[in-house]
C-alpha cells in the first residue's frame, strides 16, 4: 500500500462543540405535543440553516421546549406571550382556536430566528447545553428549491 498518514498528537478533535449563544436562522426539524403534570408543551428540535451565512451551519439544537400552559399564575402571562410569539414566527396570524396536533404538523419545516442560550445541567454543574430560549420571525427568505421543477408522470411509476 502506498498511502501515508501524517499524524500529529496535538492536532486532535476536542469532541462535541457547543453552539455559541446568539441569534441563528434555523429550521424546525422535529416537533411533538407533550403533557406533563397537567401543563401542555411542544418539544422541538432545530437545525441551523446552511443556506444562510452564519456560524455553526448544520448544527442541531435538540430537546427544546415551548410551554403552552402554566398552572403557576406567576408565569402565566410570560408563557402566553412566548407561545404567541412562537406561533407568529411560524406564520400564524390573527386570532384563532388552534388544534395542537395540527400546529405540531404545520410547524415542521418552518424557518424561524432562534435565540440560543446556554443552560446548565441540573445534575452536573460542569455541563452546559445550547437551548432555544425564544423564537421570532425569520429575517431571511425560506429555503428555495434549486433547479427546475420535477414532474412525475404515470410512465415513471413502476406499477
Amino acid at each position: 500500500m502506498g498511502f501515508k498518514i501524517n499524524f500529529d498528537e496535538e492536532n486532535v478533535s476536542s469532541g462535541f462543540e457547543i453552539v455559541e449563544e446568539g441569534k441563528y436562522e434555523v429550521t424546525i426539524i422535529n416537533a411533538k405535543a407533550e403533557e406533563f403534570q397537567g401543563n401542555w408543551n411542544i418539544g422541538f428540535d432545530v437545525e441551523i440553516r446552511s443556506d444562510v451565512t452564519q456560524k455553526h451551519q448544520g448544527a442541531k439544537i435538540l430537546y427544546n421546549t415551548l410551554y403552552l400552559t402554566s398552572s403557576n399564575p406567576e408565569y402565566k402571562e410570560s408563557t402566553e406571550k412566548k407561545r404567541n410569539s412562537f406561533l407568529v414566527a411560524c406564520g400564524y396570524k390573527g386570532k384563532q382556536n388552534l388544534d395542537l396536533e395540527e400546529v405540531v404538523k404545520n410547524i415542521m419545516g418552518k424557518s424561524v430566528l432562534a435565540y440560543v442560550k446556554h443552560v446548565q445541567d441540573k445534575k452536573d454543574s460542569t455541563k452546559k447545553y445550547a437551548k432555544v430560549s425564544f423564537v421570532a420571525e425569520s429575517k431571511v427568505n425560506p429555503p428555495q428549491p434549486s433547479g427546475p421543477p420535477i414532474t412525475v408522470g404515470s410512465d415513471d411509476l413502476p406499477f
